[in-house]
């Protein structure tokens, strides 16, 4: 018999009725015998309620938090923690002047980060050393020439910069994302080095957001892993060395694997469009819409773009390009993103 939630006016009728059975007591509103079976079934009520949930936590499909965690443990599938973001910086001030390790820079009242080791500037008075974000997740993730910023001043030191932007920091998995990885290993079969095992071991480790496996990619034995990082773009090489390192302890003997990450291409839009629109809310909706695709997507069109730019509102649009073309396609090695947008607005009468 499956389980069904009782309330607590349907438990007092039972409640009356059973009462009636085993006393002659009054059980009228206001008596002494129905404020106790009023109380009880207001009880009763949160008992059953607190079994709808435990049957519901029971259930990987309906489950939550950390029972969710649990369940999935049970298949081997543990949740993945949050990343600190990873790059480097370049000291620039006089010759000789020594930096020490854990020394704090920052973007302005933004993200802090922390030098991984001592170094000495150069003859040119430059030094560039790796850094990682004080705090875990997405957050650490910032672009290029934006950490600028030194909280506690180093004598010697006039400036620093980042040249490149900081990368692999990643938020704890979420409920969606653990669940449908479980769902992915526990649904395919994944056994004897198969492209779905890679799948799974590349995935299995912090900071990876998506993967492509392409089997016998050079001749047999040869294994060819695809991965970008938490926020769908091209992972750093720590995370690029930590896949490949996992799968080297786990794979079958004798197979040959090969972990990338594809670089960025960018995609230049240009359009006349009629109305208004926001270019940076435009981007985020097309990287978006190419983040959804999860590595799969070998080319993007006008008309995959128009349909997007109609969503922001517009009444029409017309000459639209994406680096001068009509579609953008994408190798293996390439990750497709936004560029540069141009719009440029028309009225009715041009």
């Amino acid at each position: 018999m499956a389980f069904e939630m009782q309330h607590k006016d349907d438990i007092q009728q039972r409640m009356k009725e059973r009462f009636a059975k085993i006393s002659d007591k009054a059980d009228y509103e206001g008596s002494f015998s129905r404020d106790i079976i009023n109380a009880n079934s207001i009880e009763f009520e949160n008992v059953y309620a607190e079994m709808s949930l435990i049957i519901e936590a029971a259930f990987a499909s309906s489950s939550w938090g950390e029972y969710l965690t649990a369940r999935c443990a049970e298949f081997g599938v543990d949740r993945k923690p949050s990343v600190k973001a990873k790059g480097e910086v370049t000291f620039t001030g006089g010759q000789g002047v020594f930096v020490p390790a854990h020394s704090l820079v920052s973007v302005k009242n933004g993200a802090q980060f922390t030098t991984d080791n001592d170094i000495v500037l150069d003859a040119d008075g430059k030094g560039t050393v790796k850094i990682t974000c004080s705090e875990e997740g997405v957050k650490g993730n910032v672009q290029a020439h934006t950490i600028t910023n030194l909280p506690v001043s180093i004598s010697g030191v006039t400036s620093i910069d980042n040249e490149k932007p900081t990368q692999d920091g990643a938020d704890e998995e979420t409920d969606a994302e653990l669940l449908k990885r479980y769902s992915v290993i526990v649904r395919t079969p994944a056994t004897s080095g198969n492209k779905y095992h890679y799948y799974n071991w590349a995935m299995s480790i912090p900071g990876v957001g998506g993967c492509r496996v392409v089997p016998l990619w050079r001749g047999a034995g040869t294994v060819k892993i695809i991965i970008v990082n938490a926020e769908m773009q091209s992972a750093g090489n720590d995370l690029v060395k930590a896949v490949k390192d996992y799968i080297e302890s786990v794979r079958p003997i004798g197979a040959d694997v090969t972990v990338v990450s594809p670089a960025p291409k960018k995609i230049n839009i240009a359009v006349d469009v009629l109305g208004k629109v926001d270019k940076t809310e435009f981007k985020i909706s097309v990287n978006k819409y190419i983040s959804s695709k999860n590595l799969n997507m070998r080319y993007i069109s006008a008309a995959q773009i128009g349909k997007l730019l109609m969503e922001q509102n517009i009444t029409d649009y017309r000459n639209l390009k994406l680096n001068g073309a009509d579609k953008v396609t994408a190798t293996d090695s390439e990750l497709l993103s936004v560029g540069d947008v141009q719009v440029q607005e028309f009225t009715l009468f041009d």
